[in-house]
């Protein structure tokens, strides 16, 4: 196979801060001069009687940088657990140019999540600890590569340290099987060790695209590559490139996995694993990434165990690969994937899907979940179709408090006419008394996805809770949903918003119309709050207890506001001499100090029913069941 062509820049070597540089002879020791072809078939046999592929043994051994090492790993194999799966892997050093930087990694599960990176995920050999992956094209994947080595070279501050000290600490490394236009090979990937490969392969002098086909195993560049790094390897007149050679030519004691035992296929197995290792402890990783990772792993536990939700006229695996990114061709639209997301990752806490969903999270992070992460979680689905800059933070944000709405908890996705929705949302308001039924919240799901990420944001996350203009999500959709009046004006911006109109004020009275109306204003963030507080008699409006109790909460903190602005006011009335009235003069009302008294008894009772509700909750949300 002839050497592929250069088709996108390779970032340049960084420059080294590090002083304290390792002599490359202590690496270099464990490099081995070629070997021949009877100590590399041995090498293969030993694999194939342990009971690994002749593909799998061979990319073993042509990986080795001493195959008695190898053949000694092989006979001792080691079991690590991570959750319910096990993964068997070897310990022994691999040279570098055998590892392929990984186009399935963690770090981009962000971009990748966005539909940025154009490039397929992982797939698996069943029953093999082996990946495939597959791309049509050698060259687009080397330009889909190219950013993320350049951002890597760029931004790790551990780059220099093993360009001068060479690779410490091991990493995990997986087989895959790489198909493009240029054929079949098989390599290493760097499962947990996207770094480390990216700085050893700078050392080297080498790019993706060696690693991946020019530096075939028994090829004669390659034969030159290890020939040189053996030479330079002990002696010690060297240049310092030749000496930074050998110190990135290995990494040692690299944890080969060769075999693994888990419900699903190696290649989720393997990202799986890989979040865990990353995010427990949690790691530096972007908002969007880490959401990402864990929805992913809340969706593929769910689909597991045989919990998720399907809509008609779908399947589980298509459930499941529309939430996790893989499936992008689907023919839903984008406000009916946001109510799918909403209804798999944020389920009603006494159920078996809440369980699955905090099992999956804990298991990569170590620590139970609260209430509020998966609706965090599903908001996060539902927006990736928009780039991870400020704006997403809002966006999120806002629709993730929207959907704190119990109602919305577990909505499912019917696929309905907003129309067809509306209608039947009409008759839940007027039947089913305070409680709202699943065509409102389903429509109300729709919406709350139009009003936070339409052009002009018009659901916003109030910093100050529901006071004032500052209304919380949750409380307008809420109040919406509450009367004929808000439900079809909820239906408007959903036919609206999936024309590509600007959301319209539906008059009193009128119907929603899939049309640009005569004269209707614009909808916009004010008039929308404006349009929670309707008069009294406008519409079917259904006042609950909780309802009454969030006003009357509201009231007492305006009172409380009113009073310590009064009270600040007494405190700065001063006498000609600058000094406060009240430090001279006093006050003594034995009526106002007994009420005072009588309100910081009542606020403490409240506080600790609320402590109270809160361990009650968090049992529930723990158990999934009443106790």
């Amino acid at each position: 196979m002839t050497h592929v062509p250069t088709s996108a820049a390779e970032p340049p070597l960084p420059f080294s801060t590090e002083s304290d540089i390792v002599d490359h002879r202590l690496i270099g020791a464990r490099l081995r001069p070629p070997a021949s072809q009877a100590v590399i078939d041995k090498s293969i046999s030993a694999g194939v009687a342990i009971g690994l592929s002749n593909e799998m043994a061979t990319v073993l051994a042509s990986a080795a940088a001493d195959q008695q090492q190898l053949r000694r790993a092989l006979r001792s194999p080691k079991i690590q657990r991570f959750g319910s799966e096990e993964f068997t892997y070897i310990e022994f050093d691999v040279v570098t140019w055998r590892i392929l930087p990984s186009p399935d990694n963690i770090r981009f599960e962000d971009e990748r999540a966005r539909g940025t990176i154009p490039m397929p995920r992982f797939g698996a050999v069943q029953g093999e600890a082996l990946l495939t992956f597959e791309m049509n094209s050698a060259e687009k994947m080397i330009d889909a590569m190219a950013p993320r080595i350049t951002d890597m070279v760029n931004n790790n501050p551990h780059i220099g340290s093993i360009l001068d000290r060479g690779i410490e600490t091991p990493g995990w490394l997986s087989a895959v099987r790489l198909t493009t236009d240029l054929g079949t090979v098989t390599r290493l990937e760097s499962t947990d060790a996207f770094g480390r490969t990216v700085a050893s392969h700078q050392g080297l002098g080498i790019t993706f695209k060696d690693a991946a086909w020019n530096l075939q195993p028994g090829s004669r560049r390659a034969k030159l590559l290890l020939s040189d790094l053996v030479e330079w390897s002990g002696s010690d007149v060297v240049t310092d490139d030749q000496a930074r050679k050998v110190r990135c030519s290995i990494m040692p004691n690299a944890r080969v996995i060769i075999g693994y035992s888990a419900q699903r296929g190696f290649d989720r197995a393997r990202r799986r694993f890989v979040a865990h290792l990353h995010m427990a402890p949690p790691m530096s990783f972007s908002t969007a990434t880490t959401l990402n990772a864990k929805a992913n792993a809340a969706v593929d536990n769910l689909y597991e165990r045989g919990l998720l939700i399907v809509p008609a006229g779908m399947t589980a695996e298509a459930v499941r690969d529309i939430l996790d990114g893989t499936l992008r061709e689907h023919g839903l639209l984008p406000d009916q994937v946001a109510v799918l997301a909403c209804g798999t990752l944020n389920p009603h806490p006494n159920k078996r899907q809440a369980r699955a969903v905090n099992e999956a999270i804990a298991d990569l992070t170590g620590a139970k979940p609260k209430l509020e992460e998966r609706t965090q979680l599903a908001a996060e689905v539902a927006l990736r179709g928009f780039p991870a800059d400020t704006r997403l933070t809002a966006l999120r944000s806002a629709l993730d408090r929207a959907w704190r709405w119990s109602v919305l908890r577990g909505v499912e996705l019917t696929c309905g006419h907003p129309l067809d929705l509306l209608a039947e949302a009409l008759r839940e308001l007027v039947q089913a008394d305070d409680a709202a039924g699943p065509a409102t919240a389903e429509l109300a799901a729709l919406a709350s996805y139009h009003l936070v990420a339409g052009p002009n944001q018009l659901l916003t996350r109030s910093e100050f809770g529901g006071r004032g203009s500052n209304t919380e999500p949750q409380q307008i959709m809420r109040q919406l949903s509450k009367s004929d009046v808000g439900l079809r004006q909820l239906c408007q911006v959903v036919l609206d918003s999936r024309a590509g109109r600007d959301p319209q004020v539906l008059a009193h009275g009128a119907a929603p119309q899939d049309a640009r109306i005569l004269d209707a204003e614009i909808l916009t963030a004010e008039r929308l709050r404006e349009l929670v507080d309707l008069p009294e008699g406008e519409g079917i409006t259904h006042e609950t207890p909780h309802d009454r109790f969030a006003l009357s909460l509201k009231g007492f903190q305006e009172c409380l506001d009113d009073l310590h602005y009064a009270a600040k006011a007494v405190g700065n009335v001063t006498a000609e001499d600058g000094v406060p009235l009240v430090d001279t003069l006093g006050y003594d009302n034995s009526d106002v100090r007994k009420r005072l008294g009588e309100i910081t008894e009542l606020v403490m009772e409240w506080l600790g029913a609320r402590r109270r509700a809160d361990r009650m909750r968090a049992a529930l949300d723990e158990s999934g069941d009443a106790r």
